[in-house]
């Protein structure tokens, strides 16, 4: 065996300077695709910020699954609400980066900054976009208790009946929150907001009569709606939707200017290696791909929304733009 003259052979020099090759091609990122090759090894956790049963729950699942079937390994979902989806959204973005903990993230948390001025993390420099997964229209719906059918008949018993009216959502500061908000400031109608850690417990005291109307996801409400269990008095929109297509728009009941809509986007800790969000990025667009996994979405009311990275990231820029005017206009202030 050949010496350097230092007690050395060769063959451990060139483990090392393999070595050392490696190392510089990790740094560089030129080893990206082998990691890209080797992601994911285990099951992925992701983290859903709301209680089981809710629209974005719904919405969640039906992908994960076929993105899973897709990539080989389950994505585990651990649904984690509370405080206004920030408990489980601070959790990854607080956890190891390297693929195997995500977010199912919602409008909410483009929304939050907004609403909150000592959040525990910032979405923007916290968490990376990974993929768009769907859009969410919202329905306003009523028990079959409550004694109205239009959003104008909801406004007049806002207005004279000496209680206000109680509007459900699947937490305190979501876009079904502030939906309901900026009904009361556009009618003039006495609202009261209940909060529930999720859509499925408000849908529920909404078919009791223990609140007078929710507004969610179509896809959290669509089968009580279709099942007759819940009245829909309209949809949050600008144009209605072939799902419900005999249910107006609250704009068309009059109320000009109103459009409110959700989604939901998978994200992942700051510093996910690009090659790994480019491997989740692929999962997600190949499971919307499949006509099976539309249809579904489609069928509980959600729209499938394929995109990049680079495209979400402008997106969800964007719709923060968009729902701080909506908190400013309905003077909400900041907690």
């Amino acid at each position: 065996m050949l010496n350097d003259g230092r007690g050395e052979s060769s063959a451990v020099l060139s483990r090392r300077q393999a070595m050392g090759a490696a190392l510089a091609l990790l740094a560089t990122g030129a080893a990206r695709p082998v990691l890209a090759q080797s992601f994911p090894t285990r099951a992925i956790q992701l983290i859903v910020p709301f209680a089981a049963g809710g629209g974005v729950d719904v919405v969640t699942r039906v992908v994960a699954e076929a993105a899973g079937d897709i990539i080989k390994q389950r994505f585990v979902i651990e649904n984690r609400g509370g405080a206004g989806t920030v408990l489980g959204s601070q959790a990854v973005a607080k956890a190891e980066p390297d693929g195997y903990t995500l977010l199912a993230a919602p409008t909410t948390m483009v929304i939050n900054p907004a609403l909150r001025s000592n959040l525990p993390f910032d979405w923007k420099s916290d968490l990376v976009p990974v993929a768009m997964i769907a859009t969410l229209p919202f329905v306003v719906s009523a028990g079959l208790k409550l004694p109205v059918k239009t959003m104008k008949e909801l406004e007049a018993l806002g207005k004279t009946r000496g209680d206000p009216i109680t509007f459900g959502s699947g937490g305190a500061n979501t876009v079904a929150h502030l939906a309901g908000e900026f009904f009361g400031l556009l009618s003039g109608a006495k609202v009261q907001h209940v909060a529930y850690r999720g859509e499925a417990p408000a849908l529920t005291d909404t078919i009791s009569g223990n609140i007078d109307v929710m507004f969610s996801t179509l896809a959290g409400a669509s089968g009580q709606v279709k099942g007759g269990t819940l009245r829909a008095l309209a949809v949050t929109t600008a144009k209605r939707t072939s799902l419900l297509p005999d249910v107006p728009t609250v704009a068309e009941q009059g109320y000009a200017g109103y459009d409110l809509s959700a989604w939901v986007a998978l994200v992942a800790p700051k510093g996910t290696p690009a090659a790994v969000v480019q491997v989740l990025n692929a999962a997600v667009n190949a499971a919307l791909a499949r006509p099976a996994v539309a249809a579904r979405l489609i069928e509980i009311g959600a729209e499938p929304a394929p995109g990049t990275p680079e495209s979400l990231a402008a997106f969800m820029a964007k719709d923060a733009e968009t729902w701080a005017g909506v908190i400013k206009a309905a003077g909400i202030k900041a907690e």
